[in-house]
């Protein structure tokens, strides 16, 4: 059993997972570069539509899951009720459906496949340009994201999107 528990303690990606290029270091931990930052590092968006993304996933696990994940230690926190609980994760629902209705299927279905279903480009190309070559269908499926990403900050900006504001 000692000799099982050093290779059970190991929780670093196998070799062939490390060769496909999707980790980079994060002082000591290996972390799995999702396709934001990949276009974030590229220069195709900017700082704004890195933070449109984390809000519209932080909105997306509060409709979807009722999670909030929260790193600032000095926010105050409203404390509430299960019905208040509800409420806000209705209104947060509600705003994503909003968010739905003037992105459109086609920008909204990128926004899904980056940021929740975690897709890398190449995947993401095999499945909305099946035919053609890979390397064209990866350049098509990362400006669109880009795209996506960019009309997402600027709905964000809008005053009118923010009025539904809760997170």
């Amino acid at each position: 059993m000692t000799k099982l528990a050093p290779a059970i303690m190991d929780c670093s990606p196998t070799p062939e997972r490390l060769r496909r290029g999707r980790f980079k270091k994060a002082g000591e931990a290996l972390v799995v570069w999702s396709t934001v930052a990949w276009l974030y590092e590229a220069g195709d968006v900017g700082d704004d539509e890195v933070a449109a993304a984390r809000r519209w996933r932080a909105e997306y696990d509060y409709a979807e899951l009722g999670t909030i994940e929260t790193n600032d230690r000095g926010r105050q926190v409203e404390k509430g009720d299960l019905h208040t609980w509800m409420l806000g994760r209705g209104k947060c629902a509600q705003r994503l459906r909003v968010l739905r209705e003037i992105l459109g299927p086609s920008l909204y279905s990128r926004i899904d496949m980056m940021l929740v279903r975690e897709m890398s480009f190449p995947d993401i190309a095999r499945m909305v340009f099946p035919e053609g070559t890979r390397a064209q269908a990866r350049t098509k499926a990362a400006a669109q994201c880009a795209l996506a990403l960019e009309r997402l900050a600027e709905c964000y900006k809008n005053k009118k999107l923010a009025s539904y504001d809760l997170l």
